[in-house]
């Protein structure tokens, strides 16, 4: 955390006084700076972002993406958290698919395939850490993806147009700057118009009093914003009179002034500072005349205060923002209680962000061609900058896209991340040097503003726990308890692997609560639980925490509307992905028809359900339920002479292993529900649990390996009912599949350095290239090739990333293809 002095020019106006506070008396200012370091260092902020290959896609599609998580104010890459957690949500708001991405660093990378016969449709995909869990969803990336499909006839409706109730009422919100009307003080109050789809709608209207007497009148200028000014009377309210855009009308209450209070104002207009106003009414002064006041002003980690003495009602300061950080920052008015009174949030824009210089080396190429790609990389000082970056390379005739309406990662980590809502065309508030979309976007901020924390938070001293800690690696929990359901504490659970590896143990806590931490897997892996009490009995019962049913509810429409989508754009993509499925297809078809082979599998005399590897029917004896089921006592000792060749042994009737008679090596191999059972005890299991049992004996048994030498017994237990996390409890132990990290599919790009038989078939795709991870060295430079696709036209070449010292770029780059 840093602090930043001298960044004011103060103009006083009567008798205010304003200073630095520097001495050996402990100030208000310093307080509450201390409060918010530690607030910011002991709790910092993840914020995660994805950049896609493309804007949207089509079913059979695969959607691949890059993911950056960064910590702290100022983006550094994140070294918080090692995991990260991606969703695909669908069209009804459920979670289509879910993986886990191994973090290093703050930068991982993935993809969802999507199958052929997914429903068209507006989709999400979600991002977060379990750190970011803490603040609500604050920090969480989420994007909407319009998905088409070449098998559905004409666009979906819902990529086409919000539909919404017809007796919804547009909603219309009112934001006086600073936070109060106050009597006496001219404010200025913006507000926002949302139509029933949950977008910016325009209205116009008047202000009146509670004598109906006009005394302003206000007209959006942009998706449903806009601003007034509005000097309230002393015992006045006020209303709103609405004309909206789709021919209603309404009559919106303003917020009530304030009898007497002070107001907070910045004019943000002017590139090089922001002009501060702070006007007190009468009485208000008169109350509290001489007491210290601060300013503060957050920006990027930065800290600046400054207190000021009330010996005037009205005081200006000047601050120059090329002392602060590109962003959103926040300005606060404290009482000398350390109370909070006004704030106001604005945008700092100080073109720190990286320089991405992309050379090829031709301007025009042919079909199929190789493309050269140069990257030289430097920061705001015009040194060489050393990051990680990701790029895409689009053929624009198939994918268009209007430029004003995407998100991208200046957009996202500079601003969206930080407002509340859905935030429509994001980049228009960054197109260069537009003074009007400042002006919208200082509206944007007024209206739509939102922080991660409450200076409640950050100035209550009490230590409070976080409810979730960052993960270093995957997490399996559970609960172990007793026969009669009580927590069995000072428990020794186990993490045995499948397929054989390392043991792990673990102790229960006093509510039968175990754990086991940074664990690195990849896909789905299979392990066994087993557990003890304290006094070494294996009668526990375990449960699993499935993590897939403790992920963060998915909430309808959280960003707020789905963004009506350009169908010409929708249907032309669509027109290209049924030509190029169709070239594939006939492409097949011209390859060399083989010779008709018959194949005839002898189906087993008994099919039944298992979990054997060798399959049903080639066990060398199966036990069916109904037979099963007449056995009484421990399983284990009463299927003594009722499995052929296998005996059971163990000094204690409740606890027998398997052998085979003729061996007098180690136990028979026990399979239950497909995972291995190193303890080899069966009688945690009644005979009314098991469907099937099946003895494997010498040849049929090596398909399980090396360790199957002494046989295998598989044992199928019964799926009457699909199973909650909560559910899944076993006794002494318990199979498990939990969800490892995803392994990243690698882009397929061609190579057409030589005519073969995958140049006759036709090349339509729309990304052309798609590298994740693309490292600049120290001097700044990395370098990248590719060949060029069948289409004809404008190519793009989109780059993002993010340096060794959290400063953000973007750089796209156009070449054409004859």
């Amino acid at each position: 955390m840093k602090h930043l002095s001298f960044i004011f020019r103060l103009i006083f106006i009567g008798g205010w006084c304003c200073s630095f506070a520097y001495g050996q008396n402990i100030s208000p200012s310093q307080t509450i700076t201390a409060r918010l370091t530690a607030f910011s260092v002991g709790q910092p902020a993840e914020k995660a972002y994805l950049q896609l290959d493309k804007p949207y896609y089509a079913a059979g599609d695969t959607i691949y993406f890059k993911a950056y998580v960064t910590a702290g104010e100022q983006h550094m890459l994140s070294s918080l958290s090692g995991v990260l957690h991606v969703d695909l949500i669908g069209t009804k708001d459920k979670i289509s698919q879910s993986i886990k991405l191994q973090l290093d660093s703050g930068i991982a990378w993935g993809d969802f395939a999507l199958p052929d016969s997914l429903p068209a449709g507006n989709y999400r995909i979600r991002a977060y850490t379990q750190w970011m869990r803490n603040n609500a969803d604050f920090g969480f990336f989420e994007k909407e993806i319009p998905i088409g499909s070449v098998k559905a006839a004409g666009i979906p409706e819902s990529l086409s147009k919000n539909s919404a109730p017809a007796n919804m009422k547009p909603d219309i919100q009112f934001f006086p700057e600073g936070g109060s009307l106050v009597a006496g003080i001219l404010c200025k109050v913006a507000f926002k118009a949302t139509g029933a789809n949950g977008l910016g709608m325009d209205i116009k209207g008047r202000i009146v009093d509670n004598d109906n007497r006009r005394v302003a009148i206000f007209a959006s200028s942009h998706l449903g914003m806009g601003y007034f000014y509005l000097e309230p009377a002393e015992d006045k309210t006020y209303s709103a009179e609405i004309n909206y855009s789709d021919g209603r009308t309404g009559n919106v209450k303003l917020p009530t002034p304030e009898p007497n209070g002070l107001v907070l104002s910045v004019d943000n207009d002017s590139i090089p500072r922001a002009s501060v106003s702070i006007k007190t009414s009468k009485t208000y002064f008169a109350e509290n005349r001489n007491k210290v006041y601060t300013l503060l002003i957050y920006s990027g980690g930065l800290i600046t205060t400054v207190n000021c003495r009330l010996d005037s009602p009205v005081i200006k300061l000047e601050i120059l923002k090329r002392k602060l950080h590109t962003g959103v920052a926040t300005i606060t008015l404290f009482s000398s209680d350390n109370e909070p009174l006004c704030e106001r949030l604005i945008y700092i824009q100080n073109y720190d962000r990286l320089s991405l210089n992309l050379r090829s080396d031709k301007n025009t190429y042919t079909k199929r061609e190789k493309v050269n790609i140069n990257l030289d990389a430097l920061n705001r000082k015009g040194e060489p900058a050393e990051g990680h970056f990701s790029v895409s390379v689009i053929d624009e005739s198939q994918l268009l896209q209007a430029e004003d309406n995407g998100d991208n990662i200046l957009t996202d980590l500079l601003l969206t991340s930080d407002l509340k809502g859905y935030i429509e065309h994001p980049a228009y508030y960054f197109s260069g040097s537009d003074t009007l979309a400042r002006k919208n976007l200082d509206v944007l901020l007024l209206t739509q503003g939102y922080r991660r924390f409450t200076w409640q938070q950050v100035l209550d001293t009490a230590k409070k726990e976080r409810a979730y800690l960052p993960e270093k690696g995957i997490e399996l929990s559970g609960q172990v308890k007793n026969p009669f359901n009580r927590p069995i504490a000072n428990g020794t659970v186990t993490l045995i692997p499948s397929k054989g590896g390392g043991l792990l143990s673990t102790s229960s806590d006093d509510k039968g609560m175990f754990r086991f931490s940074n664990l690195v897997f990849t896909d789905t892996a299979n392990f066994v639980l087993s557990a003890v009490n304290a006094k070494n009995k294996n009668t526990t019962k375990i449960t699993w925490f499935d993590e897939a049913k403790y992920a963060p509810p998915v909430q309808k429409n959280l960003t707020g509307a789905y963004p009506v989508f350009n169908t010409t754009a929708m249907a032309s993509y669509l027109a290209n992905d049924k030509i190029r499925l169709a070239d594939a297809v006939n492409f097949k078809g011209k390859g060399i028809q083989l010779k008709q082979v018959d194949i005839h599998e002898k189906k087993p005399d008994d099919p039944y359900r298992t979990f054997s590897l060798a399959g049903a029917g080639h066990a060398d004896q199966v036990m069916h339920a109904e037979e099963i089921e007449k056995v009484q006592g421990p399983i284990g000792s009463s299927l003594n002479g009722r499995l052929r060749g296998v005996i059971f042994v163990g000094s204690n009737p409740m606890s027998q292993v398997a052998y085979l008679r003729t061996s007098l090596g180690p136990p028979m191999l026990l399979i239950i529900d497909g995972a291995e059972v190193p303890a080899g005890d069966i009688n945690f299991l009644t005979p009314n649990d098991i469907e099937t049992i099946e003895v494997l004996k010498y040849a049929s048994s090596t398909i399980y390996g090396m360790s199957s030498g002494n046989g295998v017994l598989v044992i199928t237990t019964k799926n009457t009912r699909k199973l909650d996390a909560k559910d899944i409890a076993s006794i002494g132990v318990l199979p498990i599949a939990p969800m490892g990290f995803y392994k990243a599919r690698e882009f397929y790009s061609p190579k057409y350095d030589n005519t073969t038989w995958v140049s006759k078939q036709k090349d339509l795709r729309s990304t052309i290239y798609w590298q994740p991870e693309l490292k600049t060295n120290k001097e700044g430079n990395a370098n990248f090739d590719f060949y060029n696709a069948d289409g004809t036209g404008n190519y793009k070449i989109i780059l993002e990333g993010i340096d060794k010292d959290g400063n953000i770029g973007r750089q796209e780059y156009t070449y054409k293809v004859e």
